[in-house]
């Protein structure tokens, strides 16, 4: 199947004049659940389990110098002495730093956190040319914080890059959220050790955050069911993982099938490498609906994947796509295990493309798909017709099971 076109723009860039940032902090948090368990060593019976508790807070100086909570609150960016009263105006090559704040771990289970911008309210574009950082050091880095531990002091600066050109004059952003991302960090053991939550993914709660979350990439967790903002329409607005990123879904992200027809016709775009690991609830909904119907005819795509050398591997999920779930332009695809299911493709009105990789890169090598495991409507990856009559995507050492669900056939990927 032939690859859908894209545009994008960029200009350049001069003087400035900014305006006064207003910024909101909150905290947002992942709620993760470790269970230790106490035995009593004159007896063979558990003597309590106890589920851990991870809570983390932000505070910040009042003007007694006094730590108080920062959770909700509007803090103003520090002025040079003597010019206090001065207006914030920002303009390239300035500097403008934040109130001293900290981090608590009110919790009893170590964590790691990092903090991100997020929650711009304006001009998202002026964000571009301010760099962050947290006590000099990248404002997007892994911090840990043992059990009932406090950071040291942090201070957060915004730096005016002095190339910024004269497009970015008179943009305003009138204000932004600061966020801490927190989860579980590799410190408590289980009877196997440490390591049980080293893939414990920060979390996403919002679609305003999924797109600079997933061209940061490391770990990531949607924990809560987001669905994207069908206003969302252009090329600007793509999910793209920009940095290799393991994805962890414990609820869906769903897509409206009404952007299919926009510049922005995936619910992500790969360009890193990329791993899905899903709980039973977890997955990706493009037809905002929980099953395909024949009556509904395509929709966006789960996943464009086009990245030189890449891999994306998905290890179990529910994917719902409007005629493809995963299309390879450039890359290796592994499926490992998942349940997928499309309606029909809106131009042959059948499922051959459920997988599918661009034809003249599957010919030439550059567009793979491996699947070893998995759960297919109405699409049998043994015998398909994605790149012509007879595709097999299967790995050798393992078969396809169909069986008959109503008047849909599921194919099923097992070992031999």
């Amino acid at each position: 199947m032939e690859e859908r076109t894209m545009n994008e723009s960029t200009k350049t860039k001069k003087a400035l004049r900014g305006s006064l940032f207003a910024l909101f902090l909150c905290i947002v948090l992942l709620i993760g659940t470790t269970f230790a368990w106490f035995t009593d060593t004159a007896s063979t019976g558990v003597n309590n389990i106890q589920a851990g508790n991870l809570k983390v807070d932000l505070q910040m100086k009042d003007a007694n110098g006094s730590w108080v909570p920062a959770e909700g609150k509007t803090i103003d960016f520090v002025k040079a002495s003597g010019h206090e009263n001065e207006a914030i105006l920002w303009e390239p090559g300035c500097t403008y730093e934040l109130p001293v704040l900290r981090v608590v771990n009110k919790g009893n289970l170590a964590l790691k956190y990092k903090i991100k911008i997020n929650g711009i309210q304006g001009d998202e574009k002026l964000n571009e040319v301010i760099n962050w950082t947290i006590s000099d050091v990248a404002l997007d880095t892994d911090h840990s914080l043992a059990a009932g531990a406090t950071s040291e002091d942090l201070t957060i600066k915004g730096h005016m890059q002095e190339s910024a050109g004269n497009e970015y004059q008179g943009l305003s952003i009138d204000g932004i959220s600061i966020t801490i991302y927190a989860t579980q960090d590799t410190v408590e053991s289980d009877s196997f050790g440490n390591t049980y939550d080293a893939n414990a993914g920060y979390p996403v709660t919002k679609y305003s955050n999924m797109k600079k979350a997933f061209a940061d990439g490391g770990s990531i967790a949607i924990n809560d069911n987001i669905t994207a903002d069908e206003s969302k329409t252009a090329a600007a607005d793509r999910v793209t993982v920009k940095a290799p990123t393991t994805l962890y879904l414990g609820a869906m992200y769903t897509v409206p099938g009404s952007l299919e027809d926009s510049n922005n016709w995936a619910a992500l775009y790969v360009n890193k490498d990329l791993t899905i690991n899903a709980s039973s609830k977890g997955g990706i909904n493009c037809l905002d609906k929980t099953e395909a119907s024949a009556s509904y005819i395509g929709g966006p795509y789960v996943a464009h994947i086009k990245g030189e050398d890449i891999t994306v591997t998905v290890n179990g999920g529910k994917y719902y796509g409007g005629g493809t779930i995963f299309n390879v332009e450039k890359g290796t695809l592994i499926v490992n295990d998942g349940f997928f299911q499309v309606a029909p493709d809106v131009d042959t009105k059948d499922y051959r493309y459920t997988l599918n990789c661009i034809d003249g890169n599957y010919k030439n090598g550059t567009a793979k798909i491996i699947v070893k495991g998995g759960t297919y409507v109405n699409f049998d990856p043994s015998n398909n017709g994605a790149e012509g009559s007879g595709t097999n995507f299967v790995a050798d050492g393992y078969k396809v099971v169909s069986e008959p669900h109503g008047s849909d056939t599921w194919y099923k990927v097992v070992a031999e």
